[in-house]
């Protein structure tokens, strides 16, 4: 399957659009692949699964969502330290 069609968006071609994978800090190859189609459209897909599910951008949200990586608006704090909380499968049954 090379193309997928988006209702709202249109239609990603996969073969056709150029992939770059992410890379982490240390300059290993990371989960993410980018996808940059001939008509505009950008998509993510897991670079372990390239059949799988593909998120699809329109040149603006994707202009808005580089954007807001760059302005640390998805950033997170570590939870390196933090305690481990174990969820057990001997839950309180509900009343």
């Amino acid at each position: 399957m090379t193309k997928r069609e988006h209702p709202l968006k249109g239609e990603f071609d996969t073969e056709t659009a150029r992939w770059e994978r992410t890379m982490r800090e240390d300059g290993t190859p990371a989960a993410l692949e980018i996808g940059y189609a001939a008509n505009g459209l950008v998509a993510l897909r897991m670079a372990e699964d390239p059949e799988g599910d593909l998120l699809i951008y329109t040149p603006a949200e994707w202009e808005a969502f580089v954007e807001g990586v760059r302005d640390g608006e998805f950033d997170i704090e570590t939870w390196e330290g933090e305690p481990t909380i174990e969820i057990g499968d001997d839950l309180p049954e509900q009343r």
